[in-house]
């Protein structure tokens, strides 16, 4: 067994000599000190796991419920503190993710995103594709000045943008997350932020992708953070998974419509219609269900 928790990662298996007993393994000893203080711990630095403690089945099953029972967070990679643990979470996720999505059972495109990455700024500048910068540059001062308003939902915020007024409107503190198929221009010397890139089609008729989105929005707004959603034009799938957003905070259909189109005053007209649409609007009931 893998255990994956917020202090620490732990491979356990069945001792050898002793059946009531496991052998609860690890690659640092202290993710096994953290969830088994009063364990002995023993350092074998050649074996693939250098830390391993012998534990009671009932010890170890007790520090399991008890991880369960007390879990209060709603996204596991943002309870981890510990930033390389995060990053070997986060590579882990992706790989499984990709795995899922490959298996024969599912047809082509199944996976609710085509698309997935967890990463910073950093890592979006090293992949922006040359076209993207070259719009950015060539645009206009009215198409890159931001007009983008913060929603301010409990302790964290919403704001809505798109490739073009996205560097006038990143901030320090936001949490980016990208829609569409290429990351945004990132300047070179744009903070370090956090960037969770996840990439579906606007005109994908599945709910799946749509309350994905909305879900890990709702997390990430849930855990205080103030994130950044845009595609490329800011306007289908930011405005639909905006709004759907809105809507899973307990926002009426009219609250919920009026509130997107105050703080992004560029797409209004747009979405006095396109959030009007049976697909939007039945989301957005699903959601508040």
């Amino acid at each position: 067994m893998w255990a994956f928790l917020s202090g620490g990662f732990v491979s356990i298996v069945a001792h050898r000599d002793q059946p009531d007993h496991l052998m609860v393994r690890a690659r640092q000893a202290a993710h096994l000190r953290r969830l088994w203080p009063d364990a002995q711990v023993w350092l074998t630095p050649e074996a693939d796991y250098p830390a391993r403690a012998v534990l009671l089945r009932e010890e170890v099953a007790d520090v399991l419920a008890e991880e369960a029972l007390s879990m209060q967070y709603p996204n596991f990679k943002a309870s981890i503190a510990d930033d390389a643990y995060h990053r070997l979470c986060s590579d882990l996720w992706h790989v499984h993710h990709m795995w899922g999505s490959r298996q024969e059972q599912m047809v082509p495109d199944a996976s609710p995103y085509l698309l997935c990455f967890d990463g910073t700024s950093e890592d979006a500048v090293r992949q922006a594709e040359a076209y993207v910068r070259e719009k950015v540059d060539k645009a206009s001062p009215k198409e890159r000045r931001s007009e983008n308003l913060r929603m301010v939902i409990g302790e964290g915020s919403l704001t809505l943008c798109d490739l073009l007024d996205f560097q006038e409107t990143l901030s320090e503190d936001h949490t980016v997350v990208t829609l569409c198929h290429g990351p945004p221009a990132f300047p070179e010397d744009a903070p370090l932020v956090p960037w969770l890139h996840r990439y579906f089609r606007a005109q994908d008729t599945r709910d799946e992708p749509w309350l994905c989105a909305i879900e890990e929005v709702r997390s990430l707004i849930d855990e205080g953070q103030h994130v950044l959603l845009h595609c490329v034009y800011g306007r289908d799938r930011t405005g639909v998974v905006a709004y759907g957003v809105l809507r899973s905070f307990g926002w009426s259909h009219l609250e919920a419509k009026s509130t997107v189109q105050a703080h992004r005053p560029r797409m209004a007209h747009t979405w006095a219609t396109r959030l009007e649409e049976a697909k939007a609007r039945d989301l957005g009931d699903l959601v508040a269900s």
